[in-house]
C-alpha cells in the first residue's frame, strides 16, 4: 500500500502536476530527488516503461515528446528520447537512445534530463526534507 504523499508524487510524475489542495497535502516547497527517483522506479518496474503513456514511435502515430525509460529483457535500461516534426506529430523529427547497465543511473539521467530541477514549478533537490 502506498503513502498519500506517494500517491501525490506518482501523480505529479504521470501527469506533471498537481492542484492547489494537493500541494498543501503534498506539505512542502520542495521534493527530494530521491522521492521522486523511487516513484519513477517503481513505475519502470511495474510498467517496464516509464512514463506508462509513453511509447517508440510507429509510422502513423502520434510522436510521444521528450525522454522516456524501457526496461529490456536483459535487465539494461534504455534511456530514449524523441520528438516530431512541429508541424506534422505523426512524423518523427529525432530521436536517440542511451543504454545503462545501472537503474539507478539511468533513473537519475532521465530525471535531470526530463525535469531538471523542478516538476510544474515544484523543485527537485537532493537533501530536500519533506
Amino acid at each position: 500500500m502506498i503513502s498519500t504523499r506517494e500517491a501525490l508524487l506518482e501523480k505529479l510524475v504521470i501527469s506533471l502536476h498537481l492542484n492547489v489542495p494537493e500541494r498543501r497535502i503534498l506539505g512542502s516547497d520542495c521534493v527530494s530527488a530521491d522521492e521522486v527517483a523511487a516513484v519513477v522506479k517503481r513505475l519502470l518496474e511495474r510498467n517496464g516503461l516509464f512514463p506508462p503513456n509513453a511509447k517508440p514511435w510507429q509510422p502513423g502515430e502520434i510522436v510521444f515528446e521528450g525522454f522516456f525509460l524501457v526496461k529490456r529483457p536483459d535487465g539494461k535500461v534504455q534511456m530514449c528520447w524523441q520528438r516530431s516534426n512541429p508541424i506534422l506529430p505523426t512524423e518523427l523529427a529525432d530521436q536517440g537512445s542511451a543504454e545503462y547497465d545501472d537503474l539507478d543511473e539511468a533513473v537519475s539521467r532521465f530525471i535531470q534530463s526530463e525535469w531538471g530541477s523542478g516538476i510544474d514549478g515544484i523543485p527537485l533537490l537532493r537533501g530536500c526534507v519533506p
